[in-house]
């Protein structure tokens, strides 16, 4: 058998475990379902409007990561449940979405937002890996997708150097993704967002706290230390079971002067130099993700610190 006929065969096979990338333009079906109902969330829960020098801000792993035509695509979202997380994304002014691997395009689209960034490396990280970054185009992204009613002054993504290894019970397959961080500067204010490796083995815990200083490094490198800084993530983090994951969060609060202002599970909100109003969390996880959505509103203290770079 030839090389060519070996490289269609192994195609094939590929296809067939990790799908087929999403092509279309747009989202060609509304949301349809009452998915605020089953959340138990009334219109009250939601924003419908931003006060002066405030914003209402989302932070929610979609679990949008199994490509359409796969063996295991019973378990991905339908198009249907995309357009409904774009609908609430569309309410706030700040949007960080994780895990946003198979319609970024198309889910910013729909939203209206005047500023979308969906980043993609083009080395490094878990996805990195040959034959991964020659077969598996969404290997290469992060997964995150920030949504924003403003245009930014700069913007920076990078994968993450360290992580967990081959997939195993403990470790997960992180290895197979580049996951990273993005850092944005709007007019008043910077805002991060990141997904850190998941998994309970020692392997994902190192990981982890390697992850967490590299943000450390690149927020020392490029965002004055008296900005106004948000962060929101899904931080793989179980402060409250693990010792380990503990002290990473902790050390990871005390270096950057922030403040935890909520967290859900592994997801959360940090924040400095900034006021925070109603932190909560959206019981979204069995209905449009495998996560809750947590939500807060906040105010910059002083403008006068965010205006530049170092």
């Amino acid at each position: 058998m030839t090389l060519s006929a070996w490289a269609v065969i192994l195609l094939m096979m590929l296809t067939g475990c990790v799908g087929r990338m999403e092509t279309k333009p747009d989202l060609t079906i509304a949301c349809g379902m009452d998915w605020q109902g089953k959340a138990g969330i009334t219109r009250d829960d939601l924003p419908e409007s931003s006060a002066n020098h405030a914003f209402h801000m989302l932070v929610f792993n979609i679990h949008d990561r199994l490509l359409p035509g796969s063996f295991f695509s019973s378990d991905a979202h339908t198009e249907e449940e995309v357009a409904c997380i774009g609908d609430l994304a569309s309410r706030y002014d700040l949007a960080l979405l994780q895990e946003a691997f198979v319609r970024p395009a198309q889910l910013a689209r729909s939203t209206g937002h005047a500023w979308a960034d969906h980043p993609h490396f083009n080395e490094g990280g878990g996805g990195d890996w040959w034959p991964l970054r020659m077969m598996c185009e969404i290997c290469l992204s992060p997964g995150l997708l920030m949504l924003a009613r403003e245009h930014p002054k700069f913007v920076h993504a990078e994968p993450y150097e360290a992580f967990s290894g081959w997939n195993t019970d403990l470790n997960k397959a992180d290895d197979f993704f580049s996951k990273g961080l993005q850092l944005v500067q709007f007019p008043d204010f910077w805002v991060l967002n990141s997904h850190m490796d998941a998994g309970r083995g020692q392997d994902s815990i190192e990981a982890r706290t390697l992850q967490f200083r590299q943000i450390t490094a690149t927020l020392a490198r490029l965002v004055p230390t008296d900005a106004p800084l948000l962060i929101g993530m899904d931080s793989n983090l179980r402060p409250d079971l693990e010792e380990q994951d503990r002290n990473v969060l902790e050390e990871f609060l005390q270096s950057n002067g922030l403040t935890l202002v909520y967290q859900n599970g592994p997801d959360l909100i940090a924040i400095r130099n900034l006021q925070a109003e109603h932190p909560r969390s959206l019981p979204l996880k069995g209905i449009l993700s495998d996560h809750n959505a947590l939500s807060v509103i906040l105010h910059v203290q002083d403008l006068s610190h965010s205006s530049s770079r170092p």
